[in-house]
């Protein structure tokens, strides 16, 4: 088997509407989802055994914000492969291939979806980030006096929306910094289950001040639709005021609103009673494809020197000896001799720590990173982790 680009699109088609169970209803859509892939750059990688392809993937070029600072990533998606051929490598030749394109485009770090995630740490991803998924009624929410700040039910972004929420995104936890291809890739296509996906723009004198996007579901198993809102951007607690007002006043379309947020995200001072439903739920995990590329990487951790051991079977070079340092809030990479390592981690146990999610002394306490010799408890603090960018 061999790994290269895939240049037909078309190819993927049935094997992953095969493994995704997608309805004969949303095929249409499938197609159309990979036609607007190809617009929009998306990159397409396949694992062949002569001219049949056994596996695919997609990659998203995005750029993230990851700690402090605003990085490049490739968000992995639509892993699938035929049915006869799983378990006979086909899969892990794409990943594989897929890590060393992304680190000869540049790219620092990987994030998927896993289905599994024992499967995808055997390849180095760990685990990411959390939300919430808080479920209540419009009716719930307590009224407020929006003022002067309107609001704009649009099909797309204008390009004053698309610039606040670059803005926005480039400070809050790990959003996407989204492009027009992004944000077309957010709308559409419309599945079978859904009603439209839609952008709220909220201005005050003409300035955008807030946005929100949204999709209108059919509630299958309880009758009724539910909006889900996955975008919910701004810095005013005025406007947010405004935002949840925009949501009461749909109480006659919709039964129930799926909000996701940050863990620390808190709506009860919006609601006359508790919310229905609070759901935690684990989301996506990171990898660090080309660890080098992360020196310079800011983060909001007190100074300190690590000497490091990485194993890393798929990218070698991981591999090795490093010194973090952290200085003024930087991160500095250097290489070392692995005899002068005092901790000894898997690259997805540093990508979790790099990535915010876990801090290292905590991975330590929990056996995931292995001190050695020399090991004085130095640690990388953790943060908030939130990335609403489902791809």
């Amino acid at each position: 088997m061999i790994f290269k680009e895939i240049t037909d699109y078309r190819e993927l088609i049935e094997i992953s509407a095969l493994a995704f169970s997608f309805e004969k209803i949303d095929q249409n859509e499938l197609e159309e989802l990979y036609e607007q892939l190809v617009e929009g750059g998306r990159l397409f990688y396949g694992t062949y055994d002569g001219e049949t392809l056994v596996a695919g993937c997609v990659v998203y070029p995005y750029r993230m914000r990851l700690r402090e600072s605003v990085v490049t990533m490739g968000g992995i998606a639509l892993v699938c492969s035929r049915q006869d051929y799983r378990g006979k490598g086909g899969v892990r030749l794409l990943l594989s291939g897929t890590l060393e394109s992304m680190r000869n485009l540049g790219y620092p770090v990987s994030v998927l979806y896993p289905f599994q995630r024992g499967f995808y740490r055997k390849y180095g991803w760990e685990v990411f980030d959390r939300w919430q998924l808080i479920k209540f009624s419009p009716s719930s929410i307590r009224d407020f006096d929006s003022g002067d700040i309107e609001a704009r039910d649009m099909a797309f972004p204008d390009e004053e929306s698309m610039e606040f929420y670059r803005r926005y995104a480039s400070s809050k936890y790990n959003c996407v910094l989204r492009s027009e291809a992004d944000w077309r890739d957010r709308l559409s296509p419309v599945w079978s289950s859904q009603v439209a996906k839609r952008v709220v723009r909220f201005t005050r004198k003409s300035e955008v001040v807030g946005l929100m996007d949204y999709s209108i579901n059919q509630d299958r198993k309880e009758g009724g639709y539910f909006h889900s809102i996955l975008t919910f951007a701004c810095e005013e607690e005025k406007v947010r005021q405004a935002m949840f007002s925009y949501i009461k006043s749909l109480s006659h379309q919709v039964n129930r609103v799926h909000l996701f947020g940050p863990m620390n995200c808190e709506i009860w001072p919006y609601l006359y009673d508790k919310p229905d439903e609070c759901q935690l739920r684990e989301g996506s995990m990171i990898r660090i494809v080309d660890i080098m590329k992360l020196d310079g990487l800011k983060i909001d951790s007190p100074d300190v020197k690590i000497a490091l051991k990485i194993e890393d079977a798929q990218c070698p070079w991981n591999a090795g000896g490093f010194m973090l340092k952290i200085g003024n809030g930087v991160l500095n990479l250097t290489r070392i001799p692995e005899e002068e390592a005092r901790l000894e981690a898997g690259i997805g146990a540093i990508s979790t720590v790099i990535g915010g999610r876990e801090s290292l002394r905590r991975m330590v306490e929990m056996k995931l990173i292995k001190p050695l010799s020399g090991y004085n408890g130095e640690d990388i603090k953790r943060c908030d982790v939130f990335m609403n960018e489902p791809f």
